[in-house]
């Protein structure tokens, strides 16, 4: 006896011990980050020789969003005729859009990262960004240079009372302080759902192309090239665009909280809290977000549960994410907010390599894009099992440590839809902390399961027995319910059927009616007859009674779905959607939901007939 006491203590504290440990952990040493330094990238940079670059080619790639970005992509080639070489060249941002400025990449032609400088060099109200080049333009050579940036605040919105209209303005060309001559194209494009209602036209040039608007110099009807400054185009250098735009508005995210779970067994979450914010003028429905195309198990929800409705599709290298809110909540107004989560799973083996006890991880800390402008956005990588972090590509703002794992947390503000930031760090495992969870948890489980045997073991026999006791099972009465429900289901389907080929005048109208009217007539006489079976299968079983129950609240989504169709036929015809293609959308959602109803239902029918054999 006093044997077993002795084992069943042991073991009790060595429970305790491995529980106390797991959440403790081993005292860790510091980490040490290798970071590369920093290169000193002020090279010298001046206007001399400015007057021998030429760019011989321009490409000025402006995308308006209608959420209220502006998104430039700019490719030049510079022709060096100076006799020396050159390490850097100039581009103007004007004194207005200065703070404007939100984001700023320039690239060689091989995309690779070139260094940037804002010097404060002002020049007819502009101030000159400097751009250095990877290696000296020596004389007589071309180089193309792509630079990428964001403004925000550049677009006007105004509602009429009918429609909403959106005005930009902004730089014709890039503003550069060198003449350029040759293939010189500026596009503007504009969301697909707009509708273009002026645009500027600048001597000859301005061709509206759909959903674009382009100006090539070679149309130009008095211009062969651009001088220093665009000093030949006047007052012409800005051009102004308005068009209308019934999706979408002004919108920001106030504040994105990422928070990235990577666990060494395999498992790499993502949950993001969004707080969006219409600043706009129009009512929103719809939230599109991009995820990972590789991304799995995406849920979105907010404090009232799921948000049904919302839409998961391919689109290129990315998965489409649409919240859809006027299917399961209100729409967005203007000057109104809203919080949601977005969960998903990445696969770890597509993100990690592994050294022995070393584990590599390069993963882009910023996985859901969208076109929004972000104010705030803190980002916290939970590494679970780490025991130092031997390398980061890009130094966190803080580093914290909590019951075994490593949280490594990013902060920044004014956020780009083309930032990226990829991070590349590299960790030791601490397998004695991966493992004694797992061993204590299943100690655990283990004692738990012994506790339940020998209770079960000690039960009367009697309350035993007592579990095994039949009940009558009421087949007639089964039968009879199920095969009036069959038909009662039937009715609805053919009035549905009529309903369907009424629409597209298929069926006469008053046929159509004597079908409705009959039916109707026939399926009320059928409610009735199943009441009684139902109150006899609700009083005879648990089982019985809980299925009545669901096929009762089944039968009432499907009339308040219905209901709900014919809500959205009667705003879509008085014109109180925004487009035909919401419209389409949410009628579709509406018929998916009730062919879901519909199978349910069936299914617990074949539920029920189970028990006739």
């Amino acid at each position: 006896m006093m044997n077993k006491k002795k084992i069943s203590a042991i073991f009790a504290g060595l429970i305790v011990f491995l529980i106390i440990v797991s959440f403790i952990g081993f005292p860790q040493g510091y980490s040490h980050l290798n970071q590369e330094k920093e290169e000193n990238l002020r090279l010298s940079a001046s206007f001399e020789g400015f007057e021998n670059i030429l760019i011989t080619d321009i490409k000025h790639n402006v995308n308006i969003s209608g959420y209220g970005l502006v998104n430039i992509n700019d490719r030049l080639t510079i022709l060096n005729q100076n006799s020396n070489p050159i390490t850097s060249i100039f581009m103007g941002i004007h004194l207005n859009d200065s703070d404007n400025l939100v984001y700023l990449l320039a690239t060689g032609s091989t995309n690779n990262a070139l260094a940037t400088e804002r010097n404060s060099i002002i020049y007819d109200e502009y101030e000159l960004i400097t751009i250095y080049f990877d290696s000296p333009l020596l004389p007589q050579q071309t180089r193309i240079v792509n630079i990428r940036f964001t403004l925000k605040d550049q677009l006007v919105y105004l509602f009429t009372g009918v429609e909403q209209h959106i005005t930009f303005a902004g730089n014709l060309f890039p503003y550069i302080p060198y003449r350029a001559e040759g293939d010189i194209k500026s596009s503007f494009n504009m969301p697909e759902s707009s509708t273009e209602l002026a645009h500027d036209p600048i001597s000859g040039m301005g061709i509206s192309l759909g959903h674009a608007v382009l100006y090539d110099l070679e149309q130009s009807i008095d211009l062969e090239h651009l001088d220093p400054f665009l000093v030949n185009l006047g007052s012409d250098k800005e051009i102004k665009i308005v068009f209308k735009e019934p999706s979408s508005t002004k919108m920001e995210f106030e504040l994105i909280t990422r928070k990235i779970a990577i666990s060494p067994w395999g498992i790499i979450k993502v949950k993001e809290d969004h707080v969006i914010k219409n600043v706009g003028v129009i009512n929103i429905y719809i939230i599109p977000l991009k995820v990972p195309n590789d991304a799995i198990n995406i849920h979105v929800s907010d404090s009232l549960g799921e948000l049904a409705g919302t839409t998961i599709e391919d689109s290129g290298n990315k998965k489409e994410v649409l919240i859809n809110l006027y299917f399961s909540r209100a729409s967005l107004d203007p000057d109104s907010k809203l919080r949601y989560t977005i969960e998903y799973d990445l696969p770890f083996e597509e993100y990690f390599s592994m050294n022995w006890f070393q584990e590599s991880i390069q993963l882009n800390l910023i996985t859901t894009t969208h076109e929004f402008f972000v104010r705030n956005q803190i980002i916290k990588v939970f590494i679970e099992g780490c025991s130092t972090i031997d390398y980061i590509s890009s130094p966190p703002d803080g580093i914290d440590q909590v019951s075994g794992s490593k949280i490594l947390m990013y902060t920044s503000e004014d956020i780009s839809p083309f930032e990226e930031k990829i991070i590349l760090f590299t960790f030791t495992l601490n397998y004695f902390d991966l493992l004694v969870r797992p061993i204590t948890f299943i100690l655990l489980i283990a004692s738990i399961l012994s506790i339940f045997v020998v209770l079960v073991k000690t039960r009367n026999k009697e309350g035993y027995l007592a579990l095994f006791n039949a009940e009558s099972i009421p087949v007639s009465e089964i039968r009879e319910f199920c095969s009036l429900y069959e038909e009662k289901n039937a009715l609805i389907l053919e009035i549905r059927k009529a309903e369907e080929e009424a629409k597209r005048k298929k069926m006469a109208k008053k046929s159509y009616n004597n079908i409705v009217t009959k039916n109707n007539s026939k399926i009320e006489q059928l409610k009735q007859e199943i009441i009684p079976f139902s109150k006899m299968l609700i009083e005879n079983s648990e089982i019985f009674g809980s299925i009545i129950k669901k096929l009762d609240v089944l039968d009432a989504e499907r009339v308040s779905v219905d209901d709900s169709i014919n809500l959205l036929d009667t705003r879509y015809k008085r014109g109180k959607l925004p487009s035909r293609a919401a419209y389409q959308k949410l009628s579709d959602d509406f018929l998916r939901r009730k062919k879901k109803i519909d199978r349910t239902i069936d299914k617990y029918i074949q539920q029920l007939r189970s028990y006739l054999l």
